[in-house]
């Protein structure tokens, strides 16, 4: 029974640290950049990949029950804008539809960057984690950086799998 104890509350204390964070329209509304986004499932992030979001602008209401994102993709060297609007549910997370559903919530707030796990759903069942960081400038100090590598490990998304896409945004030059 001590051991069943034990082990219940290492799970519990290694889960608390992915509730979500309250936002508030002050720490979201504005331009906003992806910086570095990573998941289990490359292909979806990769150049051409439908979960390669380039964020744009993001805005909530006051209590942040709702949170709007504009963000471009590119496929086939087009350049593609979509604006999904994310209804947050009692759990914290947001939910939208944007190639499947997609369930995310922001997970880690440091420094002027919101770094968001999102869960997409496709049209064929297959689930994809996802880590992104949306910022301000063009990259992250060496503290977000580290940041973010414990986030992929602790998600299960292979370190290679991480990638820095603001320099490869060029629907906005």
């Amino acid at each position: 029974m001590v051991k069943f104890l034990l082990i219940a509350l290492a799970l519990g204390v290694s889960c608390a640290h992915h509730e979500s964070l309250d936002i508030s329209p002050s720490e979201v509304n504005g331009d906003w950049r992806t910086l570095y986004i990573a998941a289990d499932k490359v292909e979806k992030v990769k150049i051409n990949g439908d979960l390669r979001a380039y964020f744009e602008h993001m805005e909530c209401n006051d209590d942040c029950g709702t949170l709007k994102v504009k963000f471009h993709v590119q496929m086939n060297g087009k350049c593609q804008t979509h604006t999904v609007v994310g209804e947050k549910q009692e759990d914290g997370r947001y939910t939208t539809d944007y190639s499947g559903r997609n369930y995310f919530e922001v997970v880690m707030k440091k420094d002027g960057a919101l770094f968001f796990h999102n869960v997409n759903v496709d049209e064929s069942g297959q689930e994809t984690n996802v880590i992104l960081v949306a910022g301000k400038g063009e990259t992250l100090s060496k503290a977000q950086k580290q940041e973010l590598g414990k986030l992929v490990k602790e998600y299960n998304i292979p370190k290679e799998n991480t990638q820095h896409l603001a320099p490869t945004d060029t629907c906005n030059q």
